[in-house]
């Protein structure tokens, strides 16, 4: 078996809970972008930009969303092992 590292892993989780917000009938996976966009909305409309703007925006807030998700499932691999590892003892 290949060994992939933890931080991999966890990048393909915040990919895959991206694509759930993207494709899926839930919003809740989208909460970061959801955050972000509602910020975005003091400063300007969303609605108003134009196209090269609008791609930007859908771009960062696909970051935003990966790299939230990306960290939570880091930081539940770190808990897990920790946890695991104390039980052990």
């Amino acid at each position: 078996m290949l060994p992939v590292s933890r931080g991999f892993i966890a990048a393909l989780g915040g990919v895959g809970m991206t694509l759930l917000a993207w494709f899926g009938s839930w919003a809740w996976p989208g909460w970061p972008a959801s955050i972000a966009i509602d910020l975005l909305g003091k400063w300007g409309d969303f609605a108003e930009l134009p196209r090269f703007q609008k791609s930007a925006v859908v771009i960062l807030l696909i970051i935003i969303n990966v790299g939230t998700w990306a960290a939570a499932f880091r930081a539940a691999m770190l808990l897990v092992r920790k946890s695991s590892s104390a039980a052990l003892s």
